[in-house]
């Protein structure tokens, strides 16, 4: 029994020492543990406070290099800054000595390996999120302290010029300068007439000088004026913050420039009223004399990179005879043109030879223009209305002692003529050719008056024209081919022929002269005629008057009792007259009721109207001229449809002609109806046709007839 109990008590012991066997291994553990964790927190104390002295020692530097110190407090910071700092961290023997202690020993006993790297984590967090926001604050108060300069310095706003006198065209830099401030909002002043040419350009500066920080921000611009005067720059205004800042208004003196600015009064009138787009119309000459030659451009001044036209309003002429001058495909002259100063981009929209018919003060009215400024992809563009000038000339009559042999040439002449035959034989056609050349108003010279004995007769000339009308004015050469036929036979001194013709330049009648004519004529063969088969124009002479013939033949003789009263034709020409008279008299209703419907006069129409248009349409094809044939076109297919069917031009659109047409071929009509139209108002303002115009007008006439005769069935 006793030696039961003793066995127990050995195991029991044994077990006590096995027990605190394996608890003195895992207080070894949690002591090795607690021993590198200890050291890795000495470490990092170490980097902590070694980056915080270099911090400190930089700081310290950035403020000695800013403010100069005395040198004995300067070494007192340094033994300060030199002195150990209190570390918040636990000796290892002090550790060691914690760890051995019983009571301690008993409380950790429960405590396992995964708490310790817990506790090890966090406090590794901890000290880094200390740093971080160390780090942050150091680099706050470093930034108070460079920017306490900035702060300092003074906040202005100012408007500066480089000069305050110009010439027209000459150009003056404007500046707007903010200076100390973060950011601000600024407002283009108003330039009061004045023009901007360039602009506006923006830079930005920024300087450090020996610590103090300043910044600034520039605008300019250059302004230019088209015509003298004085010229008063608005302020502007910039907004900083809560508050804003104002400049002083600039005065401008602008004095008139010199010659050879590339302007006129037309440019300059009509720079006035919109300097980036506007057209003017100018004449070669302000006075003329009646029938002599002037030539009238119109042209258009652009600042803007893309325009695109729209439509346009050509001025109306009275008085004048007007020339168009083939310009071809109208396009902007190469390089640009400087008018007051400012660049233009120039084009020349249409040329015409004008000729006064009448003397007195005759008026050019204004061309007006619609475009559309800068379209895109996404932008239809701005529209634009523009209005040119209006033209007047000085028209005089030509002097009063005109020769009677004027002709009405007014210009510079030569006259050339071929030699006809001199001997010919009575009632042979003799060929007599006048030949007028030059410079002059060739297409309303008359034919000339031939002076020729009365054995000659003549017949209205054949004209043959070989005229070029450009942009220096009319020229070429008019013929006159006469056919004159010698009727008795003889010789005939008919001497030369004179012609005269006004000089504009000189201001005198001038005279052309043609060598003599002499015509040696023979007897011509008997009963012959003239080549030409003209009848003799002869007089009748009455050969007797006491003779009177006996009539011969059909004596028309009627019967006795035969009476027209009660016969066929005494109650046809009885009954007759008012049977018509009743129907004229209906005829005449019929049309009153028909001239008042005006819808249906006007439906009716339609086709006739139409095949006019075509008809203009087709002389435009045939004469080569494009802008006139789809003017004429487009206006035959429109004004069809809206007389046609009762509706304005403007209401002519897609829609409805599907609804006209609808019962037409399941709508293809319409559709081939909508095609043409669209064709035809894209050639008249583009540069290139989508088909042949030969093509388009074929198809425009044989569609306008089957409509019609689809609406007439």
């Amino acid at each position: 029994m006793e030696q039961q109990q003793k066995q127990q008590k050995d195991q029991e012991k044994n077990k006590d020492q096995d027990k605190d066997k394996q608890q003195q291994q895992q207080d070894q553990k949690d002591k090795d543990q607690q021993n590198k964790d200890q050291q890795d927190k000495q470490k990092d104390q170490q980097n902590k406070d070694q980056q915080d002295k270099q911090d400190k020692d930089q700081q310290d530097k950035d403020q000695q290099d800013k403010t100069p110190q005395d040198p004995s407090q300067a070494d007192k910071d340094k033994q300060a800054n030199e002195q150990p700092q209190p570390k918040d961290r636990i000796d290892p023997q002090d550790a060691k000595r914690m760890l051995d202690a019983p009571s301690n020993r008993k409380k950790r006993a429960g405590r396992g390996a995964a708490q310790t790297a817990a506790e090890a984590r966090y406090t590794e967090r901890k000290g880094l999120v200390m740093e971080t926001m160390k780090r942050i604050l150091n680099l706050a108060v470093a930034f108070v302290i460079a920017s306490a300069p900035v702060l300092a310095q003074e906040v202005s706003f100012r408007a500066t010029v480089d000069r305050n006198e110009i010439s027209v065209g000459d150009g003056v830099r404007f500046t707007l300068e903010l200076s100390n401030a973060p950011s601000g909002r600024l407002t283009t002043p108003d330039w009061g007439g004045m023009v901007v040419a360039q602009g506006p350009s923006t830079s930005n500066s920024f300087s450090n000088m020996n610590g103090s920080i300043s910044r600034s921000s520039t605008t300019v611009w250059v302004l230019t004026a088209t015509s003298p005067g004085d010229y008063t720059i608005g302020p502007s205004t910039a907004s900083i913050g809560g508050g804003s800042l104002r400049t002083d208004p600039i005065k401008i003196h602008v004095s008139k420039g010199e010659a050879g600015s590339g302007s006129n009064p037309q440019m300059d009138q009509a720079q006035k009223k919109d300097p980036n787009l506007f057209c003017t119309i100018s004449l070669s000459k302000s006075k003329a004399y009646v029938g002599e030659q002037v030539i009238a451009t119109y042209t258009l001044f652009s600042r803007y990179n893309t325009l695109q036209a729209d439509d346009y309003d050509l001025p109306k002429l009275s008085g004048f005879w007007a020339e168009e001058v083939d310009l071809g495909d109208a396009n902007w002259e190469p390089g640009q043109r400087t008018i007051n100063g400012l660049a233009y981009r120039v084009a020349i929209l249409k040329k015409q030879v004008l000729i006064p018919l009448r003397s007195g003060q005759l008026r050019i009215d204004p061309m007006t223009l619609n475009y559309r400024v800068n379209p895109g992809f996404f932008s239809s563009g701005t529209a634009v209305k523009i209005q040119s000038n209006a033209s007047s000339l000085n028209v005089v009559d030509l002097p009063a002692n005109k020769p009677a042999d004027f002709m009405g040439a007014v210009g510079d002449l030569r006259l050339e003529m071929d030699a006809p035959a001199v001997e010919v034989n009575a009632n042979e056609a003799i060929d007599l050719t006048i030949r007028f050349s030059g410079r002059a108003n060739l297409k309303l010279i008359d034919a000339p008056k031939l002076n020729l004995p009365g054995d000659f007769e003549s017949y209205d000339p054949k004209i043959d024209d070989k005229i070029t009308v450009n942009g220096a004015g009319m020229s070429g050469s008019r013929t006159f081919q006469y056919l004159l036929i010698p009727r008795h036979e003889g010789n005939y001194d008919i001497g030369a022929l004179t012609f005269s013709y006004f000089d504009p330049t000189s201001g005198t009648y001038k005279q052309l002269k043609s060598p003599p004519m002499h015509f040696d004529v023979k007897p011509g063969a008997p009963n012959s005629n003239a080549t030409v088969g003209a009848v003799v124009k002869t007089d009748v002479k009455p050969l007797a008057n006491d003779i009177r013939y006996i009539r011969t033949g059909d004596l028309q003789l009627r019967r006795t009792g035969s009476f027209l009263f009660g016969s066929w034709p005494y109650v046809l020409g009885i009954g007759l007259p008012p049977l018509l008279l009743l129907l004229l008299f209906a005829w005449y209703r019929k049309r009153e009721k028909r001239l008042g419907d005006a819808t249906g006069m006007r439906r009716r129409g339609a086709d006739k109207v139409a095949k006019q248009r075509l008809a203009l349409a087709k002389t435009a094809l045939d004469a080569g001229d494009r802008s006139a044939f789809n003017d004429a076109l487009g206006k035959a297919l429109e004004g069809y449809a809206a007389d046609k069917f009762n509706l304005g031009v403007a209401e002519v659109n897609p829609d409805v002609l599907r609804d006209k047409l609808a019962d037409m071929d399941g709508g293809k009509t319409a559709e081939e109806y909508i095609a043409l139209i669209a064709t035809a108002e894209m050639a008249r303002f583009s540069p290139a046709d989508n088909k042949p115009r030969q093509q388009t007008y074929e198809e425009a006439a044989a569609l306008i007839a089957r409509i019609e005769q689809h609406v007439r069935a």
